[in-house]
Parts: structure tokens; sequence; C-alpha cells
């Protein structure tokens, strides 16, 4: 007898970026891959999103709504608790942000890597969309210096979280850790902070050479930080906001660096937030030093008398 097919269920957390997700959801919809339900949960998008959404057509596709509060971390948790109720232990949840691009057999590929490495929990390797150079195939964790180190595609590395743009989670897995914790982790983080706690309750993280997301290179969070530093060090939406990193290091890691870990990230994230600050200033006194020096050379116009 031929075993069933396991569904994959794809969430994908969405918000304003009609023509991105419509894209998206064309890349999913010429997958080669034959048990794929997409989950859209649309959070309170107004540039008519939900109106494309609820006139779509496609197969398989269901669409949640929020009030435009849940960002990433609420809208995953959203569509794994819709996920809930219809998976099975062999089924699979993917992560999927709706701005990358993908290939045709993107899903068969996590599929066929998950099954070939005993249900692993597989992520993809990150490429720019416009060079198709490597940015990223996993996170390695330093505990003790409290930083997320990016991996090369390195066979053997061991990988201690993955980036929630492109994962595939055996439902098993979801189903004994819970959902995402999207109070503590309402956006960034939302993803290593789960993706570690499955690594921690017993299961093998990696991630698959041959299944890639193009991905634009700048930094996601680009106008957040553009605002200053105070936005970018506190704002919810920054990849580099103080608290969650703190309560990250606080769950995770070695119990005796949990217990300490306020006075060292005072002491470490302190000396760090101090040097970039120190660096921004260096970067902007020499900015002005040569708008001035420019201004200075430039030839000057005659004067002329009427």
């Amino acid at each position: 007898m031929t075993a069933e097919i396991p569904t994959v269920f794809c969430i994908i957390p969405v918000r304003n970026r009609k023509e991105i997700t419509k894209r998206c959801l064309e890349y999913l919809g010429v997958q080669d891959y034959p048990k794929l339900h997409t989950i859209v949960v649309d959070d309170g998008s107004t540039d008519g999103t939900g109106e494309y959404l609820a006139q779509c057509k496609r197969p398989n596709l269901t669409v949640l709504k929020g009030d435009g509060n849940l960002w990433w971390g609420g809208a995953m948790g959203l569509g794994m608790s819709y996920v809930s109720g219809l998976a099975k232990d062999r089924d699979y949840i993917l992560m999927l942000n709706d701005d990358v691009r993908i290939e045709n057999n993107y899903v068969s590929i996590l599929v066929n890597e998950s099954v070939k490495n005993i249900g692993s929990v597989v992520g993809s390797v990150n490429r720019d969309e416009s060079t198709g150079d490597i940015l990223d195939c996993g996170y390695r964790i330093d505990f003790w210096g409290m930083r997320f180190l990016s991996l090369g595609c390195i066979t053997g590395e061991r990988v201690d979280a993955i980036s929630g743009r492109g994962a595939l989670l055996p439902y098993a897995a979801v189903r004994s850790v819970g959902i995402i914790r999207s109070k503590t982790f309402p956006h960034y983080l939302a993803d290593l902070d789960y993706t570690c706690r499955i690594r921690e309750s017993g299961w093998n993280l990696i991630v698959s050479l041959k299944a890639a997301v193009f991905v634009a290179a700048e930094r996601s969070d680009r106008k957040i930080c553009e605002r200053g530093w105070f936005a970018r060090y506190f704002s919810g939406r920054s990849k580099d906001n103080l608290a969650h990193r703190l309560l990250f290091f606080r769950m995770h890691g070695p119990w005796l660096l949990r217990l300490i870990a306020l006075p060292r990230y005072l002491v470490m994230g302190g000396g760090r937030f101090a040097r970039r600050i120190s660096l921004i200033k260096i970067l902007r006194d020499k900015v002005l030093e040569t708008k001035i020096e420019t201004a200075v050379n430039l030839p000057q116009k005659p004067k002329t008398t009427e």
C-alpha cells in the first residue's frame, strides 16, 4: 500500500503589499507538490489586498483576517491555530513570507529533505534576489556573546534557528511545542525563538542547499532604522529591539547564562550600543566635513553690478 502524501499547510502573513502578495500566490499556484493548502493571514490591509484575496478563486486557499495589530508573530500564530484543527502529525506547516521568489519544485524539495532526514525541520537558503548570492543558511546562536550568527552553507554546521522566510515544520513538532509566542515576540525574533524551541525539544534543524528563497538583500526593517537610533533599538518592528533580544537570551541557552542574562546584556549590549553610536557619529561628522570642503572648493560666481 502506498503511503498517503502529507499535506503542506503554507502560512503567509501579509499586510498592504498587494502586488507582492499576488506574485507570491502565483509562485505557489505552480508548485509541483500535489497537496498544498495556502493560508493567507491578511492583517488589516487597506491597499486592496483584502479585496483581491476575497475574489481570488485559487483552490485550497484560505484567507484569515486580522485587525492590523497582529504583526508577523500574531499572524503566524493565528494561522497555526487554524491549522491545528486540520493537520495530522504526518503533515507539515510551511512558514513563508510573501516577499520571496521560489522555484516551482520548492515545496517538493523541502518535503523530500525532511523525509530523507527522518522528519527534520527544514529551512531554506536565503539568496539575494538580484545577484543570487547566498545571504544566510540559518543561524548559530552565540549564547555567551548574545549574538545571532548567520551560517554559510557548510555541510555539518550546527543549526540553532531558522528564518521564517521559508521553514518547513513537521506538524508533530508544532503540536509538541505549541504555537508561536506572539505576545513575547510580536514581530522579529518570533521565528528564531520558535525554531530554537523546537530544536531544544529534540527535533533536528537542517537547511536544504537545494531549496532557496530569493529575497531583497536590504534590511526588511530599513524604514524603521531610517527614523533614527531610538526607533532602531526600541521599536517593536526593529530587528535590533533591545528588550526582545534580552528576553530571547533569558529564555534560551545554558541555565546559568539565562540567570545572569540581564547583567551580561547590560555590559555586552551597552558596549556594542556605545560603539555603534560612536561609529554613527564619526560617519556623520565625516559626511559633514566632506560637504563643507565641497562647498568651500566650489568656484565662486563673479559678482555683477547693475
